[in-house]
C-alpha cells in the first residue's frame, strides 16, 4: 500500500501522519519517492515479525491482524457514500468510456482506501482463519453491498479479478461451515460477477442494475436479495424465463478469425487458443492473455495441445507440426516434418523415447488423434469413416478398425480410465466403445446435429460433451446416452471444440464465431427440476395454417410434426411421430379434418387432425424425396396423385385455388450442384385433369425453390436462388413484378433502389397473402421480407429475428399475420398491423422533393421499434436501453413480431416506462441499514 491508502484504511488524518509514524522503521521499510509505496527492504523483516519464536512480544499475529484488516475493509465498503451510483454516472445509455469526466468522477467519489478494501478484503478474510463473528459481516456484504462493490471494481477496472476473490470467500464459508443459505448466496454472487465481468454489459457500470439484475433468474439468491430494491427496470416476460438453464458464464472474444481448437493446462489455470495472427495463453480466472506467440508460424493455426506440465504447446498448420516452449519464450518453435493425408506420426520429445512414424492405414485425411491415459495407445479418426487404435511403441494397429460410422469421423477421445473410446461423426452419431473387449457400447449416443465437430469426456468419465454445427453445446450421460444438459446456446457459428475443466465445474468451447465461451456445469450430477416441455427440438422445415387460422402444423428435421394453437403458442397434442427423416411439407385438408405430410424418407402420411392418429401411412411409391431446401409444397384436396418424368427435378408444386390447374417448377439435375454450368429453372402450369400445358415453360432465370398461386388464381409468385422474388401472369406467362430489382420490376416513380434492403442470399420460400396485397419471402440470409404484390416495393423488412436460414413462410387465412420457420428450430409470428403501424410512425421525408422511403424496420423510430445489436444491446432511438444475455437472444421476439414458438420458450420485452437513460438513478433503492 502507499501512504495515502494506509491513511484511509487505518483511519489516520493524512499520508504525512503515516509517513511520520513510519520514520522509526526506515531501517527495515522503504517509502517510494514518487509513488509513496511502502515495502520491506528485505524479506527477512516480515519473516521475523510473523515468527513468535524470533520476535517474541513484538510478534505480529497473522490471523488476528488479517481479521482486523478484513473488518476494516468491510467497514469502509459499508460506510461508502452513496451506496448506489457512487460516481454519479449521468446516463445508462452511455458506456463508461463515453463519460467525458469519468476519471475526475472516480477520483472525487471513490475514497482512496476503497479500491484497496474492495480488492483485498477476501484475502484478509482467508488468512484470518476461523472467525465466527465474520459470518454476519460476510452475509451483510453479499446481501447488501455486492452491487456497490461491483460498481467500484468495474470503474477501477478490476472486475475481472472479482470471480477469484468471491471464490476464495466461498471456500472460507465452506471451511467455516457457514449456513447453507450464505454458501448458496456466495456461489450465486460468484456466477453473477463472472457473467457480468466476461460480457459486453460490463462496459457500462449502470447496467449492473439496468440489465444484469433484471435478467438474473428470479429464483436465485442474488435476485431475492436485490430485485425488491429496484423500480422501473425491465421485466422480461415469456416462457423463456421459466425454462432458462443459466449455464453460460463467460464469453471471450479472442479472434476475428474462426477458432478450431483450444486446450487447457493440467491444472486448469491456463487456456491456449489460436487467433488469426498468434497463439495466446489465457489466465482462466481473468480471461487475460499472459503469453503470446506472434511469429509468422503462429498465424492460421488449426490445432493446439499442451504438455502435461504446461511448459510446452504443440500446434499444427498446413500439414506441419511445431512445439513452442512457453517458459523459454525467446526460443523459436521446433518444427516437425510435413505430414501426408492418412499418415499418423509419433515424435519422441525425450532421449529415452522412440519416434514411430509414419503409421499407415487410413486412406483419407486424419482429423483427430488422442493418446490413451496410460500412453500406450493412440486412437485416430479419419475422413475414411474409421477409427483406428495404434500401439505407440511398435506403430502397429491394435485390433481391427472401428467401422460403425457411415460418414466422416471428426473427433475421437478416450475416457479418463482408458476403458472407453468415443468418436463423433458427420453421420449424426457419437459412438462409445469398450476398447478392452472391442465391443460397441450397447447404446451409442445419437446427435441430431448435422456436423458434430468435437467431443470430450468429463474428468470422472460420467459425461460426454459435444460441440456441433448447429452452434450448440450438449452434455450426455456417457453410460445411457441421455442428454443431461443442453442444447446450450450462445455461439453464433459452428462449435469446433469442447473441453472440461479438471474439477468438472466448467466446460470450455470455441467456435467459428471467434469466441471462447465458458459454461457452468458443476451441477451435472444433480437432478434438475426444469419444466419438461414437449416442443421443437430441431430445425423446422415447413409450416401450414389450418383453414380456420386457429392452428398451425409444422414439420421438423427429426421427422416429427407438431400442431400448435396460434393464439397461445401451445401444443394442441403430442408430437406426431412416424417419419424416419426430415419432414419436407405439410398441409391441412379443406375440412381441417386431416393433415398430410411428406418426408425425406420417401413416404407420405395422413393424420387425423384432432387425435393425431396416423390414418394412412406410410404411403410409399417414391424412390426419393424432394430436397429439403426446395421450399414448401402442397397437395390436392382430393388426394389425386401427381406423376412426373425423371428428366427434370421438380422443386415445388402448387394447386390453383379452384384446383383446375397445377403449377410446378423444375430444373435440370445439374442445377442441384452436379455441374459447373449455369443454373436454369422453369415454371409450367398444366391442366390438372388432362396434363396439357396451359402456360409455359416460363423461363425463371434461376433455380426455382418455391412457387404459390394468388388467392384469385391469376398470379403466381416464385422464389429462386438468384435472389429476386418474381410475380407472373398465369394466363400469359409474362413477368409482372420482380421484387427488389430495378431492372424488369415495376416499382413506381417514387421508388428508390431496394437492393440494399432485399435478400442477400437464396430465397427458399414465398407466399401470397390471401387478400392479394402482399408477398412474403424467406431466405438463406436468415431474414424475411414482405413485398407489395402490385409494384414489388419492399414494404417491411428485411425482418431479422431468426438466427439460421428461413425455410418456409405462410400467411394466416385472414392475412393478419405471417408465420416463418427456420433451421434455428423456431416458428415466429409477425403481425402485419404492427408492421403497418410502425411504418406510419417511421416514414421519413427525404430532402429531395419530399420523397417518401419505405423503411427497414431496424431503422424505425416508433415507440415499439427497436433493434438488437450484435453484442446484445437493445437500441431504441439510437440509445442503448438494455443488454440481453446471449443465451436468451435466440428466444427474443423482435418488433413487429408478436410471439414465437421454440423449445426454450420466447422472451418478450416491454420498453415502456423504464427508468433508463438519465432517469436510471431512480431505478434502485439501496439498503441504509447501519453496519453491525
Amino acid at each position: 500500500m502507499n501512504l495515502d491508502t494506509i491513511s484511509h484504511v487505518v483511519g489516520l488524518k493524512s499520508p504525512e501522519q503515516v509517513d511520520g509514524l513510519l520514520k522509526p522503521l526506515r531501517s527495515v521499510l522503504n517509502v517510494g519517492k514518487e509513488n509513496k509505496l511502502v515495502t520491506p527492504l528485505h524479506a527477512s523483516f516480515p519473516d521475523f515479525m510473523l515468527s513468535e519464536d524470533r520476535s517474541k512480544d513484538l510478534c505480529c499475529e497473522r490471523g488476528r491482524r488479517h481479521a482486523e484488516m478484513a473488518k476494516v475493509c468491510l467497514e469502509l465498503i459499508s460506510k461508502a457514500k452513496p451506496q448506489f451510483n457512487i460516481c454519479g454516472l449521468p446516463s445508462s445509455h452511455l458506456l463508461d468510456s463515453e463519460v467525458e469526466d469519468l476519471d475526475v468522477r472516480i477520483s472525487n467519489s471513490i475514497a482512496k482506501g476503497l479500491p484497496y478494501a474492495c480488492q483485498h478484503w477476501p484475502t484478509h478474510l482467508g488468512f484470518a482463519g476461523h472467525q465466527d463473528k465474520f459470518v454476519g459481516l460476510v452475509h451483510d456484504f453479499f446481501s447488501s453491498r455486492l452491487l456497490l462493490w461491483m460498481e467500484i471494481m468495474n470503474l477501477t477496472k478490476q472486475i475481472h479479478y472479482g470471480t477469484a476473490m468471491i471464490q476464495s470467500v466461498k471456500k472460507w464459508c465452506s471451511e467455516q461451515k457457514a449456513p447453507e443459505g450464505l454458501i448458496k448466496l456466495v456461489h450465486d454472487a460468484s456466477q453473477f460477477v463472472t457473467v457480468y465481468a466476461n460480457h459486453p454489459v460490463s462496459l457500462s457500470t449502470p447496467h449492473i442494475y439496468v440489465s444484469m439484475l433484471p435478467f438474473w433468474p428470479p429464483c436465485r439468491p442474488v435476485s431475492a436479495a436485490y430485485m425488491p430494491r429496484t423500480i422501473g427496470v425491465i421485466e422480461p416476460k415469456g416462457t423463456a424465463i421459466a425454462r432458462r438453464r443459466l449455464a453460460l458464464i463467460a464469453t471471450w472474444k479472442v479472434s476475428t478469425w474462426l477458432i478450431k481448437s483450444i486446450c487447457l493446462s493440467a491444472d486448469g489455470r491456463r487456456l491456449v487458443a489460436p487467433t488469426e495472427n498468434s497463439i495466446e495463453v489465457y489466465d482462466t480466472s481473468t480471461g487475460e492473455s499472459i503469453s503470446s506467440l506472434t511469429i509468422e508460424r503462429a498465424t492460421g493455426v488449426h490445432s493446439v495441445a499442451t504438455s502435461p506440465d504446461g511448459t510446452q504447446v504443440a500446434f499444427a498448420k498446413y500439414r506441419t507440426a511445431y512445439i513452442w516452449n512457453v517458459v523459454i519464450k525467446t526460443r523459436l518453435p521446433t518444427r516437425f516434418p510435413i505430414l501426408h493425408d492418412g499418415d499418423v506420426h509419433i515424435h519422441a520429445l525425450h532421449a529415452d523415447a522412440t519416434s514411430v512414424s509414419p503409421l499407415k492405414g487410413h486412406t483419407k485425411e486424419v482429423t483427430s488423434i488422442a493418446f490413451s491415459p496410460g500412453g500406450l495407445h493412440l486412437a485416430s479418426a479419419s475422413w475414411d469413416k474409421t477409427v483406428r487404435v495404434w500401439d505407440v511403441q511398435t506403430g502397429q494397429t491394435v485390433g481391427e478398425p472401428f467401422k460403425e460410422h457411415t460418414s466422416y469421423v471428426f473427433s475421437v477421445r478416450y475416457s479418463p480410465d482408458g476403458s472407453r473410446l468415443a468418436s463423433a461423426s458427420l453421420d449424426h452419431s457419437i459412438q462409445v466403445r469398450d476398447v478392452i473387449s472391442g465391443a460397441k457400447a450397447p447404446k451409442p449416443l445419437t446427435i441430431h446435429t448435422p456436423d458434430p465437430a468435437s467431443i470430450a469426456f468429463s474428468p470422472s468419465g460420467a459425461f460426454i460433451a459435444s460441440g456441433s454445427g448447429d452452434k450448440a453445446i450438449r452434455v450426455y450421460d456417457a453410460r445411457t446416452g441421455q442428454i443431461v444438459l443442453g442444447p446450450l446456446e450462445g455461439h453464433t457459428d459452428k462449435a469446433n471444440s469442447v473441453i472440461f475443466s479438471p474439477d468438472s465445474a466448467r466446460l470450455y468451447s470455441c467456435s467459428r464465431d471467434g469466441t471462447v465461451r465458458i459454461w457452468d456445469v458443476q451441477d451435472l450430477g444433480a437432478a434438475h427440476t426444469l419444466p419438461i416441455v414437449p416442443a421443437l427440438s430441431s430445425a423446422v422445415y415447413c409450416i401450414r395454417y389450418s383453414h380456420t387460422g386457429q392452428r398451425l402444423v409444422s414439420g421438423s428435421e427429426d421427422g416429427t410434426l407438431h400442431v400448435w394453437n396460434v393464439k397461445t403458442g401451445e401444443l394442441v397434442m403430442e408430437p406426431l411421430r412416424g417419419h424416419q427423416e426430415t419432414v419436407l411439407s405439410v398441409d391441412y385438408s379443406h375440412s381441417n379434418a386431416y393433415i398430410a405430410s411428406s418426408s425425406l424418407d420417401g413416404t407420405l402420411r395422413i393424420w387425423d387432425a384432432l387425435s393425431g392418429e396416423d390414418i394412412h401411412g406410410p404411403i410409399k411409391g417414391h424412390s426419393a424425396a424432394v430436397p429439403a431446401n426446395m421450399g414448401c409444397h402442397q397437395r390436392s384436396t382430393d388426394r389425386r396423385a401427381l406423376q412426373s418424368t425423371r428428366i427434370h427435378v421438380i422443386t415445388s408444386v402448387d394447386f390453383s385455388p379452384n384446383e383446375q390447374q397445377l403449377a410446378f417448377s423444375y430444373g435440370h439435375d445439374s442445377d442441384l450442384g452436379n455441374s459447373e454450368g449455369p443454373v436454369d429453372g422453369a415454371i409450367r402450369v398444366v391442366d390438372r385433369f388432362t396434363g396439357d400445358t396451359v402456360v409455359g415453360p416460363i423461363d425463371a432465370h434461376g433455380f426455382i425453390s418455391s412457387i404459390e398461386f394468388s388467392s384469385d388464381g391469376m398470379r403466381l409468385v416464385s422464389g429462386s436462388y438468384d435472389k429476386p422474388v418474381r410475380i407472373w401472369d398465369v394466363q400469359t406467362g409474362k413477368q409482372l413484378v420482380a421484387c427488389g430489382e430495378d431492372d424488369g420490376g415495376t416499382h413506381g416513380d417514387d421508388s428508390d433502389s431496394n437492393d440494399d434492403r432485399a435478400h442477400g442470399n437464396y430465397v427458399f420460400s414465398v407466399a401470397f397473402s390471401p387478400n392479394g396485397r402482399y408477398v412474403a419471402s424467406g431466405s438463406f440470409d436468415e431474414t424475411m421480407c414482405i413485398w407489395d404484390a402490385e409494384n414489388g416495393n419492399l414494404m417491411f423488412g428485411p425482418l431479422k429475428a431468426h438466427t439460421s436460414p428461413v425455410y418456409c413462410v405462410k400467411f394466416s387465412p385472414d392475412s393478419s399475420h405471417v408465420a416463418s420457420c427456420s433451421e434455428d428450430g423456431t416458428i415466429r409470428f409477425w403481425s402485419l398491423a404492427s408492421c403497418e403501424a410502425s411504418v406510419q410512425d417511421s416514414m421519413l421525408t427525404a430532402s429531395d422533393g419530399g420523397q417518401q422511403l419505405a423503411p427497414n424496420l431496424e431503422r424505425q423510430t416508433g415507440s415499439g421499434s427497436w433493434s438488437l445489436g450484435g453484442v446484445g444491446w437493445v437500441v431504441l432511438h439510437g440509445h442503448r436501453v438494455v443488454w440481453v444475455p446471449s443465451d436468451l437472444r435466440p428466444r427474443l421476439t423482435h418488433p413487429p413480431e408478436e410471439f414465437m414458438i421454440a423449445d426454450r420458450g420466447c422472451l418478450i420485452l416491454n420498453l415502456d416506462g423504464l427508468d433508463v437513460g438519465d432517469k436510471w438513478q431512480d431505478c434502485y433503492r439501496p439498503s441504509h441499514d447501519a453496519f453491525t
